[in-house]
């Protein structure tokens, strides 16, 4: 799990809820980690370290976190210095999509929303963990971002602006804390399976008349494997960025999305 310093490696989830991030905190504690869950509400993150602790052991310990608010990223953080002495790993999973709207229409509240949770959280975040991380003499730092950050679709550009902000800075830090040992990528997902997705197609289908099925198989045709990812799809990518396979591996940005931009 971890490249460096001796010691069980140490991983933070932020955005630990059901789909990819109880996958991730599952497929990293299966490697031998301990994880440090953060999310908004407090009793799912609960029944998820239960489920963690149950099915690989370790340490595991529910930070209930809204990135939205830096002064709780920094309480997340020196929580989990202090609980479990380190930090080898984050994955920032937590997003919000912003306003669903035109960009002339847009509430800046809710553009300043998305822009404080999917920018200043994430990096807020990462940032100062990689401080320990640099102490320990390296890391790894996995954001998920969204293919939205490059197809740019109409009515997301909440969505789509902060992601694509997210990036560039979490890339510009791993030029910056390379050569002190910290890793920093990119996970971007395709249509991921779950109930989110399931909302969508069925948003879709109620618009169209058309059988939700039907949306998800006409979705799916258009990747070039015909088929949806899995969250446990999204996970094992973390999996491999977080741990020594992946040590020359920085600044990158790896699509789990089944061949959809190629199609």
């Amino acid at each position: 799990m971890t490249d460096h310093a001796p010691g069980r490696a140490v991983a933070i989830i932020v955005g630990a809820g059901a789909g990819i991030g109880r996958s991730t905190a599952l497929a990293l504690a299966r490697d031998g980690a301990d994880v440090v869950l953060a999310a908004r509400r407090p009793e799912p993150l609960r029944r998820l370290a239960e489920e963690v602790t149950a099915a690989h052991g370790g340490r595991t310990i529910a930070v209930p976190t809204d990135i939205a608010d830096l002064a709780q990223c920094a309480a997340l953080v020196d929580a989990t210095m202090d609980q479990l002495g380190r930090i080898d790993t984050v994955v920032t999973v937590a997003t919000t999509s912003g306003a669903h709207a035109p960009v002339h229409e847009l509430d800046f509240a809710d553009f300043r929303r998305a822009f404080e949770l999917n920018v200043l959280g994430v990096l807020e975040v990462s940032r100062l963990a990689a401080v320990h991380m640099c102490r320990l003499g390296g890391g790894s730092i996995v954001q998920i971002s969204s293919l939205n950050a490059t197809t740019m679709l109409p009515k997301q550009a909440a969505y789509s602006s902060t992601k694509r902000a997210m990036m560039v800075a979490s890339f510009t830090m791993a030029k910056e804390l390379g050569p002190k040992g910290v890793r920093v990528n990119i996970v971007t997902p395709g249509y991921t399976t779950g109930d989110d997705l399931d909302a969508m197609f069925a948003t879709i289908a109620e618009r169209t008349g058309a059988d939700p099925a039907e949306v998800s198989r006409r979705a799916a045709k258009g990747a070039a494997l015909r088929r949806h990812v899995d969250p446990e799809d999204i996970a094992e990518a973390v999996a491999f960025l977080a741990s020594p396979r992946a040590r020359n591996i920085t600044g990158v940005e790896i699509k789990v999305d089944a061949g959809q931009l190629v199609g």
